[in-house]
């Protein structure tokens, strides 16, 4: 690639907090102002909101297990065990299954479809820029650990991991923290859609 292109990576992968946020912020005033795609309290409504809350704790979970192994090593050195034994970006993944998770919790087509869209389109970018700035800080290190090792989907034959290891608390508990929101924004969402039930919200836009 040429150095401009990664300059552009480098800047998207920059970004990636506050892009996120303000996709994010859209997300939930769509989800606010819009009608949900499945009838409340129906069947279809139930598997969703099961569904998501599901996917939403495999994603807390699995990021904690990944923020677990990598607090405060990140820059430090290449990470092999636990969740980076079996694939290079759990990180990355957990999000991904979490996004799936708020577009179900959305009970809204639209938000799902636009959540799966965005996480795709963008994320990849972010995931290449990581990987070039790892394999430049690292080098033969992380190379051979790119070899060995999937992307995106993991092969649970190869996991590995040590008993005991050092953990950055103060790093892990920001991060977390952070995490947490898959949770919260299940908890806002179905808050959301009791007030618009009750008509202290109002509907702007219907979505089928």
């Amino acid at each position: 690639m040429s150095e401009q292109t990664d300059k552009l990576l480098f800047k998207i992968a920059r970004l990636r907090v506050v892009v996120s946020r303000i996709f994010a912020t859209l997300v939930a005033l769509l989800v606010i102002f819009t009608t949900p795609s499945f009838q409340q309290g129906g069947l279809a409504d139930l598997l969703s909101d099961t569904t998501a809350l599901f996917l939403l704790t495999v994603c807390s979970m699995g990021r904690l297990w990944a923020l677990l192994y990598i607090s405060g090593k990140k820059t430090q050195e290449v990470v092999t065990d636990g969740p980076y034994s079996i694939v290079r970006h759990p990180l990355y993944l957990f999000s991904f299954i979490g996004a799936i998770g708020i577009g179900l919790a959305s009970d809204n087509i639209l938000v799902l479809a636009a959540v799966i869209i965005f996480y795709l389109s963008y994320y990849p970018l972010t995931i290449l820029s990581e990987e070039k700035t790892l394999t430049k800080k690292f080098g033969q290190a992380y190379i051979d650990y790119a070899k060995c090792t999937p992307g995106f989907l993991p092969k649970l034959s190869l996991y590995k991991s040590t008993d005991h290891f050092a953990v950055n608390a103060n790093i892990l508990l920001k991060n977390l923290a952070l995490g947490m929101w898959f949770i919260w924004i299940f908890i806002l969402f179905n808050v959301t859609q009791t007030l618009q039930t009750m008509g202290i919200i109002p509907v702007l836009l219907k979505v089928p």
